[in-house]
């Protein structure tokens, strides 16, 4: 073998040998193990916190919020097959706004797609009660119910889709008779007690809203003249109280509504809907009395309510 065979064979070696050796980071050569030199296993990319990947939408919380800024005073009630919704308490003239309405809800948040009708004309046949027997006989805007049906003689808002997120309403499960009076914890009648210092005369739940979410109707115990009921909004440990106080003045059979006798009673009130707010609840709800039902919001406002300016009324006395 020549000097040039020899010195092209050492070289070979020498290659063969570098390739299963590598260098640290201090310039020492380590060797690999068999196993490591038949696969390279590469660690995962770690992202800058600017390019984290985002939950899939699924699993994405998305808050929806009502803006009662863009709340209207359009109210109605249904027919007696729920068909249709008159809009009453507006004067003629206003079909160009009324046929952006789109929506009703009520009867405890029920969603239903309306389509303007028409402006109909009352007529003399009428009684003056705003109830579904004298329907045809009011003046008022008529809407077409598109889907479903109306709840006869339910109270409805109606307003623009893009007006009211129905996404911001909460779920409710209204509790009635027995079940109302039997449901209240004795920790939540000694904490109500506790905040407006007096005792109460009844308690009841009227509604669940959520695991975490309810609504009570509290009488007080009568002190001298002065009455009181309230309407109690519990979320977790947090009570909101919106408080309704009266004075006797002579007539203690009409007290907060004629002819209430001096006391409330949950058939008194119905839940129109409940939605979410940025700022907390707001509640639609109906207040029975002897000659009508009057429909009000409450939204909340720091620890209490305050009824805003939206609000309805009907005239259902009994003929």
């Amino acid at each position: 073998m020549n000097k040039l065979m020899v010195s092209f064979f050492i070289a070979l070696m020498l290659v063969g040998c570098s390739s299963n050796n590598s260098m640290t980071s201090d310039g020492d050569h380590v060797e690999s193990t068999p196993e490591q030199s038949a696969e390279t296993v590469l660690p995962s990319p770690t992202l800058p916190p600017s390019a984290e990947p985002l939950p899939t939408p699924s699993k994405q919380k998305t808050e929806a919020y009502l803006d009662t800024e863009k709340l209207k005073t359009n109210f109605g009630f249904a027919d007696a097959e729920g068909r249709n919704i008159l809009v009453t308490g507006h004067e003629k003239g206003l079909d160009q706004e009324m046929a952006q309405l789109n929506e009703a809800i009520g009867d405890q948040g029920n969603v239903l797609k309306v389509k303007f009708n028409k402006w109909q004309d009352g007529t003399e046949n009428s009684n003056g009660r705003e109830m579904a027997h004298n329907f045809v006989n009011l003046a008022g805007y008529l809407f077409t119910v598109e889907e479903a049906s109306a709840t006869p003689d339910e109270t409805y808002y109606l307003t623009d889709q893009t007006d009211f997120k129905v996404d911001a309403l909460l779920p409710i499960e209204s509790l009635e008779g027995q079940e109302a009076l039997s449901t209240v914890e004795e920790s939540v009648r000694q904490r109500i007690v506790d905040t407006k210092k007096r005792e109460i005369q009844k308690i009841w739940k009227l509604a669940d809203l959520s695991t975490d979410r309810q609504l009570y109707l509290v009488q007080f115990v009568r002190l001298d003249q002065d009455m009181l009921f309230s309407l109690v909004w519990k979320e977790k440990d947090e009570f909101t109280f919106m408080d309704y106080p009266a004075v006797i003045q002579g007539d203690e059979y009409s007290v907060w509504r004629v002819d209430d006798g001096g006391e409330v009673m949950p058939e008194m009130f119905s839940i129109l809907f409940a939605a979410e707010t940025s700022e907390g609840p707001l509640l639609g709800l109906n207040w029975w009395g002897s000659e009508g039902v009057n429909t009000f919001f409450l939204k909340k406002e720091g620890d209490s309510f305050k009824e805003m300016d939206i609000q309805y009324g009907r005239y259902t006395s009994p003929l």
